[in-house]
């Protein structure tokens, strides 16, 4: 239950952007503060403490345990979309990757026509969120990390953030050594908006304690204890409630209803209502509310209170492949304890728990690179390129922001200066390929240990759609993101993921390998063939985790749903802070964004409340 009936603000969802907001706007003592989340706090649970546990959330309680429509393009395969159904959100499940955005790709927002958006605004937040603990000398010399700054004191935030990687591992140190060998050297510091290349990188993993730091443990537990700072977990909302205005928008949100322990409820807010519930969960409230399309909302009996078609749209992910290498005897992988192999479970615990070290330590994944696209570097294949090139500048979409995500694409294609693929590293098997994905990334491995070397699609041009299934908000939404339903991303995806044959023939990762070792599917033996690569994308492709954009901040004529400020359209005192509002996803991991664009949300929400006060 709520401790009062009445809240200036009401935050919907504590999740990764929920808890930042709660913290800051609390800061000012008059200001009270509610929290709504879905959610139990599960501080002390070690799947969510131990940094390589991620994978044992999926398709538990703490899990909302979604899945895509079936996928066309992926062979009518499902593919399952974890989301923290738990204090701190998906920074609370997530990989703990921490990538810092490219700096056009924040300038794109701006360009777009969302004024104050770009790089030089948003940086002083990219800074503000983490703190960096600089590794012992021979781990930064074994992970390649001549590229970190010397001061790390601009980095000064409440998350932790650390190298995970151990000198003891030869994984870390050949992908960096591969890359370069390819003529692929890192470029610059991640940090500074611009580079290519490979690297390792940070995770949200303290360096003391080796657990993981994530919005719950960086942002609310240390101010729980505010006497403005309330919190009601295991609520769902159903929808906002507004109320008529004089003014020109016509509807002022005015309460929050929820549903707990089965009775529906309602508090109210005299400020401020911020919907914070993720690239899924933010649309189906503003659709439950009677914000939305009216084809959508009509036919399930809600009643429209503000028109806007674009609620639910622009649906966007990082669409990744990876191919599963049988590595060398000797080469320590995570296979065994994905497999539940009880005795090297035992053993990393034990480690972790005497002494902070072994594979718990680490999701398994911190090795990382950006590139154009491979096959285009140098002048090489000049005709593919201006083929896709000129498909760019021919192309007419269907929704407003497609003619801004063709331009920039074409941009990138043209300057080969910028990422359009994700790399990583993956030290166990991918079990992905040919299936469904929905039973977790454990499911029906094969014996024998692996790597997967991974690709993923930067900056895609197919986007589909998450909608309401019905009025009833214990339903899960319909979610479909048509993945590969624009050919062109096939066509540049196809060409990054047989490059991945290329890194596994080079060296040193090649001496890492088994000549002739298995794979994770009959599919993944690509070689040089650029339609077995094709074959391979529909085969395996799967989710990266990253989807956003459903409630896009952009002009309402360009398809926005929320403005500048936040704002949704139509309305008064309500906002949508989180993924969601992301108009274009960004080349890189989404949580670094996620974290900055709160922390400057938070700053708007003051400002705007000391005005009304």
């Amino acid at each position: 239950m709520a401790s009062a009936t009445q809240y200036d603000v009401i935050i919907v969802g504590g999740g990764t952007a929920g808890l930042v907001l709660a913290n800051r706007l609390s800061e000012d003592s008059s200001v009270s503060v509610l929290v709504i989340e879905a959610g139990a706090n599960a501080a002390a649970d070690p799947r969510i403490v131990v940094p390589a546990l991620f994978n044992a959330v999926q398709g538990t309680e703490l899990d909302w345990s979604y899945a895509t429509t079936p996928q066309k393009n992926l062979n009518g395969r499902i593919i399952g979309h974890p989301q923290g159904k738990v204090l701190g959100g998906s920074s609370a499940i997530n990989a703990e990757a921490l990538i810092p955005p490219s700096a056009s790709d924040i300038n794109a927002w701006e360009k777009l026509g969302n004024a104050g958006w770009n790089y030089q605004t948003l940086k002083p937040y990219l800074d503000k969120y983490f703190t960096l603990s600089r590794p012992d000398k021979a781990t930064a010399e074994h992970l390649h990390l001549s590229w970190l700054p010397a001061d790390l004191s601009r980095f000064s935030g409440p998350v932790k953030a650390s190298f995970a990687g151990a000198k003891e591992d030869p994984l870390s140190s050949a992908w960096v050594e591969t890359f370069e060998s390819l003529k692929h050297p890192l470029t610059s510091n991640p940090f500074d908006g611009k580079s290519i290349g490979a690297y390792n990188g940070a995770s949200t993993i303290d360096a003391a304690s080796k657990t993981r730091s994530y919005s719950n443990s960086a942002y609310y537990l240390p101010v729980a204890d505010r006497t403005n700072l309330h919190l009601l977990s295991s609520a769902i909302v159903s929808r906002i409630l507004f109320n008529p205005t004089k003014g020109k928008l016509g509807l002022k949100a005015t309460a929050v209803e929820y549903i707990q322990n089965g009775t529906l409820q309602r508090v109210n807010a005299t400020k401020e209502i911020i919907i914070s519930a993720g690239a899924f969960n933010s649309p189906k409230i503003l659709e439950l509310s009677g914000v939305g399309d009216p084809a959508i909302l009509e036919p399930k009996g809600i009643a429209v209170k503000i028109h806007n078609k674009y609620v639910g749209t622009n649906l966007q992910d990082h669409l990744l492949n990876g191919i599963s290498y049988e590595v060398k005897d000797g080469i320590a992988t995570a296979d065994n304890m994905l497999r539940g192999d009880q005795a090297t479970i035992e053993a990393a615990m034990a480690a972790y728990e005497a002494n902070k070290t072994g594979p718990f330590t680490s999701s398994g994944i911190s090795s990382f690179a950006y590139l154009p696209p491979p096959d285009f570097v140098n002048g090489k294949n000049s005709e593919d390129r201006n083929k896709i090139l000129n498909a760019l500048t021919q192309k007419r979409g269907t929704h407003p922001l497609d003619s801004h995500r063709y331009s920039r694409l074409r941009e990138l294609v043209s300057n080969l200066d910028e990422g359009t693929a994700q790399y990583f590293l993956f030290a166990a098997q991918s079990n992905v390929a040919g299936r469904n994905t929905t039973g977790g990334i454990a499911e029906g491995l094969q014996p024998g240990n692996f790597i997967t070397l991974v690709t993923a699609l930067s900056h895609p041009l197919s986007t589909g759609t998450v909608h309401i299934s019905s009025s009833d908000a214990l339903a899960k939404p319909i979610i479909d993101h048509k993945y590969l339903s624009d050919s062109l991303d096939l066509e540049l995806h196809a060409r990054q993921v047989r490059y991945l044959e290329t890194l596994a023939t080079a060296k040193p990762m090649a001496a890492l390998l088994k000549p002739g070792g298995k794979r994770n599917h009959p599919d993944a033996f690509i070689g040089d063939d650029l339609e077995k690569a094709k074959k391979f994308s529909a085969v395996g492709g799967s989710t990266n985790w990253h989807s956003s954009g459903t409630c896009a901040m952009a002009p309402k004529e360009s398809g926005g749903v929320v403005d500048a400020q936040f704002r949704v359209y139509g309305t008064e005192g309500l906002r949508v802070v989180d993924a969601s509002v992301f108009p274009f996803v960004p080349q890189s991991n989404l949580q670094s964004m996620v974290y900055a664009v709160a922390e400057r949300a938070a700053d708007i929400v003051k400002d705007s409340l000391r005005r009304s006060y």
